[in-house]
């Protein structure tokens, strides 16, 4: 009686077992494992324009040939910065916004968008993400953002706007009609609130990594957006 009782005993373990292997079976799933978005949704078939994000910088300044330059020195350690401190500011800001287009690209084509370097040129239909770096002033209002302008904050603020191209073009921001003077900071700017926007906030002087993590938030917010209104930017 004790042997056909284990017996019994093993053969619902060994059901149990099986059971659990054809759970996994069907479902396609290695334990361990997490599932990857299905590519072949709605979602992932519309295009994805990438446009230069718009940072602005003083005109580099005239060389000098009297000195001769200094050593370089030895970096810090760490993750990598996307400019150096002693490039001049216009440098800073192509490099800037050079790395910013290519790693956003990068990131939504892993997620699986056909996304593309604008480069110029407009499609009849799909998204198009454009982006324009800011900072607050002490009166705490938005003024574009102006690389060596010698603003006191250490950090941007960016705003990123996704836009329907195969509706009316519409601006990323308007300059308020009254303009303080002054060139530590550049014009106040109203950001467009017509158009699904998120701000973020990152360093002047940024890692990859930093950046890396903004375009992978960037991303995630258009696949949220594109599948509240999966046939808004349909063809």
């Amino acid at each position: 009686m004790k042997v056909l009782v284990g017996l019994h005993s093993c053969g619902r373990l060994f059901a149990r077992i099986l059971l659990c292997a054809g759970m996994w079976i069907l479902a396609g799933a290695t334990p361990g494992q997490a599932q990857p978005r299905p590519t072949d949704s709605p979602v992932y078939k519309v295009p994805v324009l990438v446009s230069d994000f718009e940072l602005h910088s003083l005109p580099p300044k005239p060389a000098r040939s009297q000195r001769p330059p200094a050593p370089a020195e030895n970096p810090k350690p760490g993750p990598p910065l996307v400019y150096q401190e002693t490039d001049q500011p216009s440098e800073q800001a192509r490099r800037f916004i050079d790395f910013f287009a290519t790693t956003l690209v990068r990131t939504l084509q892993k997620k699986g968008f056909d996304a593309t370097h604008a480069t110029g040129r407009i499609l009849p239909a799909g998204v198009q993400i454009r982006g324009v770096f800011a900072e607050p002033d002490a009166q705490n209002r938005i003024r574009r953002a102006i690389l060596g302008g010698g603003a006191p904050s250490a950090r941007f603020l960016l705003y990123v706007g996704i836009f329907n191209l195969a509706r009316e073009e519409q601006p990323l921001y308007r300059l308020a009609d009254n303009q303080p003077a002054g060139g530590e900071y550049g014009p106040i700017i109203t950001p467009n609130n017509y158009v699904p926007m998120v701000k973020y906030e990152l360093d002047k002087n940024p890692t990859e990594e930093d950046i890396q993590k903004i375009c992978n938030q960037i991303a995630a917010s258009l696949v949220s957006l594109l599948e509240a209104n999966p046939s808004a930017f349909s063809h």
